[in-house]
């Protein structure tokens, strides 16, 4: 199935491939065409492999990009003046090449030494110990081209991406807490398990939001397009937090009303219209955030101080405790949030 082109998610796929053919093809232009290395085939190979989703990934990449070419080009030496061109030397140098990926400076680019072990043999210019500063200096091209393309052009940011998941989470967690509020007073037939499920899945979209969160504080760093003034990630970072709490507790409640196993359905009016009430209007708060919205911590207070003085059912009172001070925090987590988020799709 192929993914919506007008997607964020697709256009910076799209993007990346364009970079790294851009960089791709300057590479090959500056180290064949305007400085006439011999080994310029590499820097066109090392450019597409610097190329990375933001520019830290594509600093770091391509300093081990270049650490993994220069161990092919010498590996390939080696293997040449001990064994000759053969296929027996081509096996050593792949072999080599790849064993050397688990070492720790070069760690996951074992492909990377041996394919240029590889490229060097068949070219024919392994044994000459001349040409090493000619394929040196292609990969270091190679290197600065991509640095440069994926900086220059569109660097980068995925801020947008981050506040849209992170208000998608927001939206289902609230759609999750009206669902709730909307199905409990029926008091038969309550599918808590269901709602502990849509839980884990909101925990779940909270990941992916996380995950966004740290690749923009990648993307952030020696990125040109970004402003001073400018969200962080560290603020996204808090939101996520306050998220993760809202969660558990909304699923605390879930699990309350489960182990009540039906006798909710003899729980106090009093009690159920105005909890119920303040749980709806936190979910209306999550799904459609709205400025100055009223905090439903005065409500849920009240609500305490007047049971406090009710004649309560001693089979019940410790599930109403359980409730309201569940709520209570879910309420700090959506005035915390909904204020600063300002986020609409």
């Amino acid at each position: 199935m192929i993914p919506p082109l007008g997607s964020h998610g697709t256009r910076g796929e799209l993007m990346q491939i364009v970079k790294a053919v851009v960089a791709g093809v300057l590479a090959r232009l500056v180290a064949g065409d305007l400085l006439g290395l011999e080994s310029a085939f590499l820097a066109p190979w090392t450019a597409l492999l610097t190329v990375h989703a933001t520019v830290y990934r594509s600093l770091t990449r391509g300093s081990r990009v270049v650490g993994a070419t220069v161990l092919g080009v010498l590996v390939s030496y080696l293997v040449v003046e001990l064994a000759g061109y053969s296929a027996l030397a081509l096996g050593v140098a792949m072999l080599v090449g790849m064993l050397a990926g688990l070492l720790r400076p070069i760690r996951n680019e074992g492909s990377t030494v041996a394919t240029t072990a590889l490229f060097v043999i068949t070219a024919g210019q392994a044994e000459q110990a001349p040409m090493l500063v000619d394929r040196l200096s292609a990969t270091g091209i190679g290197v600065a081209a991509g640095l440069v393309v994926n900086a220059l052009l569109l660097a980068p940011l995925n801020d947008l991406s981050a506040r849209r998941q992170i208000d998608s989470v927001c939206r289902r967690l609230g759609t999750l807490i009206t669902k709730m509020a909307d199905e409990l007073p029926a008091r038969e037939d309550v599918d808590a398990q269901g709602w502990i499920q849509q839980s884990r899945e909101t925990d779940a979209a909270l990941g992916r939001a996380r995950e966004l969160v740290r690749h923009t504080r990648e993307a952030g760093f020696a990125n040109p397009r970004r402003m001073p003034e400018d969200s962080g990630p560290s603020d996204y970072e808090a939101l996520l937090l306050r998220l993760e709490e809202g969660i558990a507790q909304t699923r605390a409640i879930a699990r309350t009303i489960d182990r009540a196993d039906g006798e909710h359905t003899g729980w106090s009016e009093q009690f159920c219209r105005r909890w119920l009430h303040a749980l709806a209007a936190l979910g209306d708060q999550l799904d459609h955030p709205r400025e100055q919205a009223p905090s439903q911590r005065p409500e849920l207070e009240s609500l305490v101080s007047d049971l406090s003085s009710t004649d309560l059912s001693r089979d019940h009172w410790l599930a109403y405790g359980s409730l309201i001070d569940s709520t209570l925090h879910i309420s700090d987590v959506v005035d915390d949030i909904t204020g600063p988020r300002r986020v609409s799709v």
